[in-house]
C-alpha cells in the first residue's frame, strides 16, 4: 500500500481537517456517520483514516506511513485491532479499496450456501465479544461498517449498547449512501462527515491523473463522482458503455439498421437496464447543455423511464422493447 493511498483525496481536505483537529484537541467522538454518493471517497477516507489511527508513525499532515508493522497488517487484513461488519459478516478490516483482504481476518461469515443480503446480527455479536477484551497493540481500535444501511433492525439494536457504553479508545465508523435509513437511535449518536460530489474540475483533474484515457463524458454519466468512473474503466465497463453511445448514435445519424442495434443493445436484463439509464443521462445532459428539447424529447424520455420500468418489474421483452425505441429515436433524431 502506498503513502499516496493512505492520504484522503484532494476534495476531502475539509474533512480530514475536522477530524485531525478534533482528534488533536482530545475531542474525538467515538462514533461517526460518513454519508455521501455513490463514487465519491467515503471508502478512501475510511481507509486515510483508520490507517491514521493504527499508525505507528504518522506524518506531520496525521497520515500514515503505509511502512510500520500496524501499516502492514492493515494492508493484509489482519490487524487485530482492525474491524470490518459488512454483508459478508465480520472480518478484518484492510487498507484496501474495498476494505476487506481475501487473505484477512475472519471472525465469523454467513455460510456460503446462503450469503445474506444484509449485514447478519451474529456479526454484530462476535464483533461485540472481540470488544468486550483490551486492545491487542495497546492503541486505539477501528470498526467500520458498510454499508451501514444494509445493517438488519436486530443489527442496530444489538450496537446501539456499543454505541452508548462504547470500549475505551474505540471508533466505530458507520458508512452509507443512505444516511435517513439508518435509525434514528443509531443516527443521533453520531457525528456527521459528509461527502459532496466534487467540484467538476478537480474531479477530472484527479481522474485524469488515475486514467489518463478518462474524459468528462464518462464522469457525467457516473453523476460527476470520479470514483465511479474510476471503477468502470478499471472493470471494462466503461468500454462498454462507449460502445453502447456509439450505437444509439449510429442509429440516429441512420448509419446502422434500428434492429441491427436492438439485437446488440438489449443483451441480458441487467444490460438492457443500464443501456436505458445511460440513454436518459444523455438525454438530461443534453437538456442541460442547451440543446433541442421539444415535447417530442419530453415524449420520448418519458418512453425510456416507462421502458426500464417494463423491463425490469414486469419482465418485458428486450429485444422487442429496444425495437420500438430505437425506431422511434431515429425518427427523433430527424
Amino acid at each position: 500500500m502506498t503513502v499516496a493511498a493512505l492520504a484522503p483525496l484532494p476534495w476531502q481536505a475539509d474533512q480530514w481537517q475536522t477530524i485531525t483537529a478534533a482528534q488533536q484537541r482530545g475531542a474525538l467522538h467515538h462514533a461517526w456517520l460518513l454519508s455521501g454518493g455513490e463514487g465519491v471517497g467515503k471508502r478512501s477516507f475510511v481507509r486515510a483514516w483508520s490507517a491514521a489511527l493504527l499508525c505507528e508513525a504518522v506524518n506531520a499532515q496525521q497520515q500514515a506511513c503505509g511502512d510500520c508493522n500496524s501499516c502492514k497488517m492493515l494492508a493484509s487484513g489482519g490487524h487485530p485491532d482492525a474491524h470490518l461488519l459488512s454483508n459478508d459478516g465480520h472480518l478484518g478490516l484492510a487498507s484496501s479499496a474495498l476494505l476487506q483482504a481475501d487473505e484477512g481476518l475472519s471472525y465469523w461469515t454467513p455460510k456460503s450456501s446462503s450469503m445474506r443480503r444484509d449485514i447478519a446480527v451474529d456479526a454484530a455479536r462476535s464483533l461485540i465479544d472481540k470488544l468486550g477484551v483490551t486492545s491487542h497493540r495497546g492503541g486505539m481500535r477501528v470498526v467500520v461498517i458498510h454499508p451501514a444501511s444494509d445493517m438488519s433492525d436486530a443489527t442496530a439494536n444489538a450496537l446501539l449498547k456499543t454505541i452508548e457504553e462504547p470500549p475505551a479508545r474505540t471508533l466505530m465508523l458507520f458508512v452509507t449512501v443512505f444516511p435517513q435509513s439508518l435509525k434514528q437511535t443509531i443516527r443521533s449518536r453520531c457525528q456527521q462527515l459528509r461527502f459532496a460530489t466534487p467540484a467538476k474540475g478537480e474531479a477530472l483533474s484527479w481522474l485524469y491523473g488515475a486514467h489518463p484515457e478518462a474524459d468528462a463524458v464518462l464522469l457525467a454519466e457516473a453523476g460527476g463522482a470520479p470514483l465511479k468512473a474510476a471503477g468502470w474503466l478499471a472493470s471494462g465497463e466503461a468500454t462498454r458503455r462507449a460502445a453502447w453511445r456509439k450505437t444509439l448514435q449510429d442509429v440516429a445519424e441512420r448509419r446502422m439498421d434500428p434492429l441491427v442495434a436492438a439485437a446488440s443493445l438489449a443483451g441480458d436484463k441487467g444490460q438492457g437496464g443500464q443501456v436505458l439509464r445511460l440513454w436518459q443521462t444523455q438525454m438530461q445532459r443534453q437538456l442541460r447543455e442547451g440543446g433541442a428539447w421539444t415535447a417530442r424529447h419530453e415524449s420520448f424520455h418519458a418512453m425510456l423511464l416507462d421502458g426500464l420500468r417494463r423491463l425490469e418489474d414486469q419482465n418485458a421483452n428486450a429485444q422487442l422493447l429496444f425495437e420500438a425505441l430505437l425506431l422511434r429515436w431515429r425518427l427523433l433524431a430527424g
